[in-house]
């Protein structure tokens, strides 16, 4: 939707940053001409499940197919497609099980995001912010048998394992920091403390202690990628076993 989105990449890849361009796909077929497949680049289309799952969760009909063809097309022109998922504190192992044969799991997709719903104050108050209360029941059965290796996960082992309850980690909520038009916002993009003009007044001025699960009564359910995968990957990055792990992909 930003008039300036193409140019914005085009700097950064040229800066050899790495792009993860988030979309819903809807205006993905009007827009992809402008820009170029890189091996610095990939479209990251929100997919919640399948077509009466996603289509419920937006609250209209046709996007699941919409954002599909927008995935093939955007494939076939050279590019690199992830998909970024919500999980529902209503989903069953069973959605679980269906979600790597979506259309846009197959081979020449790349890598898959999920992450737990839960009740924070930007969501909707329809499923996508359902308290979530059994996440490592839930993904504990959902990977068993073996299948979690055969899910194309852009995740750490680590982050993984947090979510099946194998492990429990704090909220790294400086991990990462979200820039808009309106500022820097504090602590994450989930929540709605304000903003502030530069990112050394993010750093100086926000108490980054006083957040996540224990600490503030809104992070209580919180399992959410942005704050707990960073946590993953200090705790890899502190391991040279987890380090190995996670160049392997185990």
């Amino acid at each position: 939707m930003h008039p300036q989105i193409d140019v914005i990449v085009s700097e950064l890849i040229k800066r050899k940053k790495f792009v993860f361009l988030c979309t819903n796909a809807l205006l993905l077929p009007k827009k992809l001409d402008k820009f170029k497949p890189s091996p610095y680049f990939a479209w990251v289309v929100h997919i919640d499940g399948l077509r009466e799952r996603h289509d419920e969760s937006v609250c209209k009909d046709g996007v699941f197919d919409e954002a599909v063809a927008a995935i093939k097309l955007a494939k076939s022109r050279g590019f690199k497609v992830n998909t970024n998922t919500t999980v529902f504190n209503t989903d069953t192992p069973a959605d679980g099980h269906r979600r790597p044969h979506l259309p846009e799991r197959r081979p020449r997709h790349r890598r898959m995001q999920i992450s737990p719903a839960y009740a924070y104050e930007k969501a909707r108050t329809r499923s996508t912010s359902s308290a979530w209360r059994r996440p490592g029941k839930l993904f504990r059965k959902t990977f068993a048998d073996g299948r979690r290796k055969k899910w194309r996960l852009n995740h750490t082992p680590l982050f993984l394992d947090f979510l099946e309850g194998k492990t429990d980690f704090g909220c790294t909520a400086w991990g990462i920091p979200s820039y808009s038009l309106l500022g820097w916002q504090k602590p994450c993009y989930l929540m709605s403390d304000g903003y502030v003009k530069t990112y050394k007044e993010l750093i100086e001025t926000t108490d980054w202690d006083s957040y996540g699960r224990g600490k503030d009564p809104r992070c209580a359910n919180c399992m959410a990628h942005c704050g707990y995968e960073p946590s993953a990957v200090l705790a890899t990055m502190g391991s040279l076993r987890e380090t190995i792990r996670a160049a392997r992909g185990n």
